[in-house]
């Protein structure tokens, strides 16, 4: 018996997708049993009913801790003002922590950015209590050194420059607090090796200047500080750098130093010779660039 060719027979299955939207559609609600999304309105009662006390509860579990970490706190007084509860000697904009006399555009940068500090403090409005204040607020345009209240009084190109330095803002802190009558609170600055040992210490080329003077200045009278509301702004120092140019010219090239550190740090006494550093301070470093490479120093 001869066998017969079975041909391959494809079966066209037609309506899938619609078959499959109706059983979509009948998920989403289902007209013979009366459910929405496999359940009925007893069961979306009793789950729903589930998640509004566990939710209830959670909202009230985080609303009770939250009122009592709240009474930890005192209104009045910050636990931590700023990065750290330490003194240190700062700079108030960043753009100002370098004098490059050997670069045009640092050094209009760092004059736009003191600009900006000292825009900031004579804009500074202080809130007077019953018509009075009762601490001395420090102001650029009367406190600062008139060798350097000028910002733009050295141009690029000039033998000097300015620093503006101060403390870091600690709530309440009073640095001659519990010393004999007569402390003063004051800033001082010495040269420095720098991170890298190659630092200009020898005075020839560089020298500054700490206005007020570390021998009669006397920065406790702005404290303690409390807010910038009533206190105002910490108060600063200037630091004017000079450079001796012809001094730098007379080296030969290739003993030329690049730079010169000076670091700054804060100190109490009645007296230079007898001052001591304040506990636990740390020091703020200051970078003088000197145009070492070029060919027309003057």
């Amino acid at each position: 018996m001869a066998r017969g060719r079975v041909d391959n027979i494809n079966v066209k299955e037609e309506g899938k997708l619609k078959a499959g939207l109706n059983d979509c559609c009948r998920f989403l609600y289902n007209s013979d049993e009366g459910t929405v999304m496999g359940r009925n309105g007893s069961s979306w009662a009793k789950i729903g009913g589930f998640y509004l006390i566990f939710y209830s509860f959670l909202a009230g579990f985080f609303a009770i801790n939250l009122f009592v970490m709240l009474q930890t706190l005192d209104p009045d007084v910050p636990t931590i003002v700023g990065r750290t509860n330490k003194p240190q000697v700062a700079i108030d904009e960043y753009g100002s922590m370098l004098l490059n006399f050997g670069d045009e555009d640092i050094w209009n940068a760092a004059i736009t950015a003191k600009n900006e500090t000292k825009t900031r403090y004579d804009s500074l409005i202080i809130e007077e209590i019953d018509g009075n204040i009762t601490k001395k607020i420090f102001r650029w345009t009367s406190d600062v050194d008139v060798e350097c209240q000028d910002v733009e009084k050295y141009p690029f190109g000039s033998d000097s420059g300015c620093f503006y330095l101060g403390m870091n803002r600690i709530y309440n802190y009073d640095p001659v607090d519990g010393l004999a009558d007569g402390t003063r609170f004051f800033f001082d600055c010495e040269f420095d090796i720098g991170k890298t040992g190659k630092g200009d210490m020898s005075g020839n080329i560089t020298s500054f200047e700490v206005l007020p003077s570390p021998s009669t200045a006397d920065f406790s009278m702005y404290y303690p500080w409390t807010s910038v509301a009533t206190d105002g702004y910490q108060p600063l120092f200037s630091v004017k750098v000079t450079i001796d140019r012809k001094a730098l010219k007379a080296l030969p090239k290739d003993e030329r130093p690049e730079k010169a550190f000076i670091t700054c740090l804060p100190y109490t006494g009645i007296d230079r010779a007898s001052a001591v550093q304040l506990p636990e301070s740390r020091f703020a470093r200051l970078t003088v660039h000197y145009p070492w490479k070029l060919d027309d120093v003057e």
